[in-house]
């Protein structure tokens, strides 16, 4: 049975982490931080980011108690409580004697949310940030990294007709990489302020879920899209997505459903379309681009598109690390008022 970690201990430096020791109960809790050995390096948090998708349903308790972590950095389970979270902004304060990495370097962590810890380089892990790129711009790297991902699974082709359902940050995020080679790119999300941030940036059309079938039939002249994106995690909009679908088009699916229950009806559209229905999951990549496109590579290329000012990463709230349960609140109970939640380190 895992243990909420002591307020105190003996001997070893402290730092602050985030548990989640029981369903919507997250706390700030003192753990114990080792000096780093062999090849690992110690990292000072500066900032990071709430994934508003898997988070959230750790946050919930919508995860299987039995699943598997995924993250060596993580720890506990999701049967509470547990230390969860993958995107951490930080200063490498302190290597050891073997490490690729040197003090003052800037990084990105998959680790939780925790003001000082200490971890293997593993290159699924941990990443050099480029010089310049600021931390609270740098924390959307991984997410950035689940619309690239998405991209590189079903590739955006000139004249396309997109529809991406859900317009926080990783739809958001999706939609920006398919505005560069889309014909048509459609956005649905139920938020008047979302819909007019895709317009913002460049989106052809920002509609309401309730108007997202006409915008298709007039934007493709009847066919059907060629690509639809489901980034909301909420069944309707799968649903939604293989009714607007095209003949022998794709639907991609982003969201992770946790242990929820989807139901969709398939009959007749699915089956007569001869649909393509494809799991785009940011831990592997598909196909024949896995030799190439390493979790290195996408992490690089993600770094190098979060230099480009043109990408939109919206922030809403920045709290003190101290204060992240109002985060986690503001995302359960009114996400609509929320894109990027990050916590800042500082002081």
């Amino acid at each position: 049975m895992t243990t909420v970690p002591q307020r105190r201990a003996s001997g070893a430096a402290t730092a602050r982490a985030l548990w989640f020791t029981a369903e919507r109960t997250p706390e700030v809790l003192a753990e114990a931080v080792p000096e780093p050995a062999g090849d690992q390096v110690t990292v000072r948090a500066k900032a990071s980011l709430i994934s508003p998708g898997t988070e959230m349903l750790v946050y919930r308790g919508q995860l299987d108690p039995d699943d598997d972590l995924g993250l060596e950095t993580c720890a506990g389970s999701f049967g509470f409580p547990v230390k969860y979270a993958y995107q951490v902004v930080g200063e490498v304060v302190a290597v050891g004697p073997d490490a690729p990495y040197a003090v003052g370097q800037t990084v990105f962590a998959r680790h939780p949310h925790q003001e000082l810890f200490t971890m293997r380089p593993d290159p699924m892990l941990l990443f050099e940030v480029p010089a310049g790129l600021d931390p609270r711009r740098a924390v959307f790297a991984n997410l950035l990294d689940v619309a690239l991902n998405c991209n590189l699974d079903v590739p955006v082709r000139h004249g396309d007709v997109v529809v991406v359902y859900g317009q926080g940050i990783v739809g958001s995020l999706t939609a920006q990489l398919a505005r560069r080679t889309a014909g048509h790119l459609i956005v649905v999300d139920p938020l008047p302020h979302r819909r007019e941030l895709a317009l913002s940036w460049g989106a052809d059309r920002a509609v309401t879920p309730d108007e997202v079938a006409g915008a298709v039939d007039e934007a493709s002249a009847g066919r059907g899209a060629d690509i639809c994106v489901e980034a909301t995690g909420a069944p309707a909009a799968l649903q939604s997505a293989i009714d607007v679908a095209g003949q022998e088009a794709t639907v991609v699916v982003v969201s992770f459903f946790g242990n929820r229950q989807v139901p969709l009806v398939l009959a007749p559209k699915f089956h007569y379309g001869r649909l393509h229905l494809v799991s785009s999951q940011v831990s592997t990549m598909g196909g024949p681009l896995r030799p190439r496109w390493t979790m290195q590579r996408r992490m690089h290329t993600s770094f190098q598109l979060l230099r480009d000012p043109s990408l939109v990463t919206e922030v809403t709230h920045v709290l003190p690390f101290g204060r992240a349960a109002e985060g986690y609140a503001v995302l359960d109970t009114d996400p609509g008022s929320a894109m990027g939640v990050v916590l800042d380190y500082a002081g």
